[in-house]
């Protein structure tokens, strides 16, 4: 589990007050599913919907959107990620076991960093259904953190249990690609269990399927 973070934010949403990062993102209450774990969909966009600024999504960011997203990373009990995102991003190492970290690759390139995490027997390197894929992630809770054509196949599947999803308050324009891409997903209304705000206008809310009655 992750350590306790002094990170806050003040929840708007169900109950109004002061939280620290590690409470409003806790995924301690998650149980898993006959045949696989609670998914959970983490992402960043701007205002207008943008998955990134120059490129990364980073730079659409602050310290307390980076903060929620490590206690994620690090507390669920398993990782999916595609290939690409591994490549472009600065957070993946190795996880210590029981923990598992499954990358989604047809080719098997994980970027310049790939033969450290191919060697830890945590790292699975895995491709095909995304259905066939989750069914031998084990734990209660596992993290999907895009990109956006592995979250639009994880949707459009029904695999996605709860979204985690940062507003920057900021409008790009552009040609940014979206949170998720590829073939059409439910349009059921998703529930809006938490909404917090920090002091940078930045929101973060929570939202579940709409199968699963509210826990936050």
């Amino acid at each position: 589990m992750a350590d306790s973070n002094p990170v806050t934010m003040r929840r708007l949403l169900p109950e109004p007050g002061i939280v620290s990062v590690d409470v409003a993102y806790s995924v301690t209450h998650r149980r898993r599913h006959a045949d696989r774990p609670w998914i959970i969909m983490c992402m960043i966009a701007s205002a207008d919907g943008a998955l990134a600024l120059d490129g990364r999504a980073e730079g659409l960011g602050n310290a307390t959107d980076r903060a929620a997203f490590l206690h994620l990373h690090r507390s669920t009990d398993a990782v999916l990620v595609g290939a690409a995102t591994v490549r472009a991003g600065e957070v993946y190492t190795p996880l210590a076991a029981p923990r598992q970290l499954f990358v989604v690759s047809h080719s098997g390139d994980l970027g310049a960093h790939g033969s450290h995490l191919r060697a830890s027997p945590t790292t699975n390197v895995v491709s095909g259904d995304v259905a066939d894929i989750v069914r031998r992630i084990s734990g209660n809770t596992c993290l999907l953190e895009g990109g956006a054509v592995l979250n639009g196949q994880m949707l459009a599947a029904g695999l996605v249990d709860e979204v985690c999803l940062t507003y920057a308050p900021r409008f790009v324009s552009a040609d940014s690609t979206r949170i998720a891409f590829g073939p059409p997903a439910s349009r059921e209304p998703w529930r809006l269990a938490q909404l917090c705000v920090d002091d940078e206008g930045f929101l973060f809310a929570r939202y579940e399927h709409g199968r699963h009655h509210a826990t936050v």
